[in-house]
This record gives structure tokens, sequence and C-alpha cells, in this order.
């Protein structure tokens, strides 16, 4: 079955990781990059000495766990000699993109790490648009949701989820889901990456579930109650005070505090293939 696909992906390690699992798996007919900030983003200039050394800290561990698990995926870009480069949410959302998505007609879509897709655009992508989240729908919708099971000491509430788009905000269909094994010393961005690389492990298994699908010519499901569960969180919700209660109150070890039952933390079922 021979499908044309799009994929939106961002340029940070852990989403080439994903760029080069699709690529694997199927042929990519059109890519397009979002080029995010740096993985070291400069610290707010507002903030105090104390803040801005956790900011640096915190930053320099997503830097150094991503390379960790995903450096060696980065270099995928250079397959793609024929690619569109973007660096906002006006670029996704412009005329050009749509007309990319909407000349080309394409099967399947993949996305991972990009800004929100406005309804203009969302209309001419297929309605097998699929994104790669990291956090558990739709008790973790939104922006940074890698931090907030941690910063709510739940750390058994870190996953990730492949979902379709919608003109909601993480409230399309769950296709499935993953949760990593958590184990003694691991820290908040380390359980992050490991998510990710339990998914990415799962892609066959989604990519044959959606080709299944699209020959049967199926729709997706909708589930009205995912708009009025969980929480959408936006990068407004988050502040650099915040990374006290990881760094200074538990020195990042919130895992460790679970496992020797120190705090509980919930589980939900997730959602399977």
């Amino acid at each position: 079955m021979r499908l044309k696909v799009l994929a939106i992906i961002a340029d940070h390690p852990r989403n080439l990781a994903f760029l080069k699992v699709i690529s694997k798996n199927i042929k990519i007919s059109k890519l397009i990059i979002y080029k995010r900030e740096n993985l070291i983003p400069e610290p707010p200039k507002y903030i105090d000495q104390e803040l801005t050394n956790l900011w640096k800290l915190h930053f320099k561990k997503r830097k150094k766990l991503e390379e960790k698990y995903f450096k060696s995926k980065s270099n995928i870009l250079k397959k793609f000699k024929k690619k569109t480069i973007i660096d906002s949410t006006k670029n996704l959302n412009s005329k050009k993109i749509y007309k990319i998505a909407k000349d080309k007609n394409f099967d399947l879509c993949f996305i991972s790490g990009v800004p929100i897709i406005k309804k203009e655009l969302l209309s001419v992508l297929p309605k097998y648009t699929i994104n790669l989240h990291l956090g558990l729908i739709p008790y973790y919708k939104g922006s940074i949701t890698g931090f907030w099971p941690f910063y709510f000491m739940q750390p058994t509430m870190m996953g990730t989820t492949y979902h379709i788009i919608d003109q909601k905000v993480d409230t399309g269909e769950i296709i499935h889901q993953n949760r990593p094994i958590l184990k003694r010393g691991d820290s908040m961005h380390e359980v992050s990456c490991r998510a990710l690389e339990t998914a990415l492990k799962d892609f066959p298994k989604v990519l044959r579930f959606l080709k299944d699908r699209l020959k049967k010519n199926e729709k997706p499901k909708l589930n009205k109650s995912l708009k009025n569960k969980g929480k959408i969180f936006k990068n407004s919700d988050w502040n650099p005070e915040m990374l006290k209660r990881i760094y200074n109150k538990y020195n990042d070890k919130i895992v460790d505090l679970y496992l020797d039952k120190k705090i509980k933390s919930k589980t939900v079922k997730l959602v399977k293939i």
C-alpha cells in the first residue's frame, strides 16, 4: 500500500529521532522542519542569580540526556535534500505550508514538537494527522508536559501518546500510549527520554494500525469527553521559580522517593493497540 506521507518535525534530537524511525518504516513524500529554540536557551534577564543557575542546570541536563539518547539520530536531515524549513507559528500556518498540504493531498501526516496547527491548515491535512505527544493525554495536555508530572510528584504519570490532531488542543483520538519503567537514580529528563525511546520502538505497530484503518477507509473515532478531561498546560503556566521544587527541594530524585515508597503516585490504564 503506497501512501503519500507528510512529516512536520522539530529539530531537537528527540524529534529527529522520531523522524528517523518514520523514514525507516515508510517513505516520506514531503518534510517540513521546524527550528526550535536552542537546547540551552538564554535565561530571562529578570531572574536572579540563583534562578539563573537552576535554569542552566535544568537545560544542560536536558541537552546532555537528549544527546545521550538521540544524538546519533540527528544526522537524519542529511538524507532529505529537499525540505522546507520554518521557524515560527506564523510560518507553520502560512499560505506556503497550506498550499503544500492542499496540493499534495497526503494520506498520512506525522508531527512532533511543533506549535499549534490552526484551523485553516488543519482543514487540508489528512484525517490521520498523528502527533507524538510527550505526556499522557488527557491528564497532561498542552505544553512542557515532561515537566508537570514531576512538579506534581507523579512520576508514574510520565509517558507518551500517539494521537490524532483535531481542532482543539490534544483532544483527538488516542491511538497508543507508553510509560517507561522507572529505575533508581532516574532524573526527570532521563524518564522523559526513555518514555520517548519506548514510544519510538512501538512506531511500527502504530503504522500498521493506521494503514489498516486507511485500507478499510475508517474514520477517526471522536471522543467528546477528552475535551473536558485533564488540563491544557500553557507555556505561561511555567516559570523558573518552579525549578526550585525539582532541584533545591528534591534534588531531582523524585523517582527515588517513589521507589522508596516515600511518596505516592497514581497510575492509569493506558490506551494500547
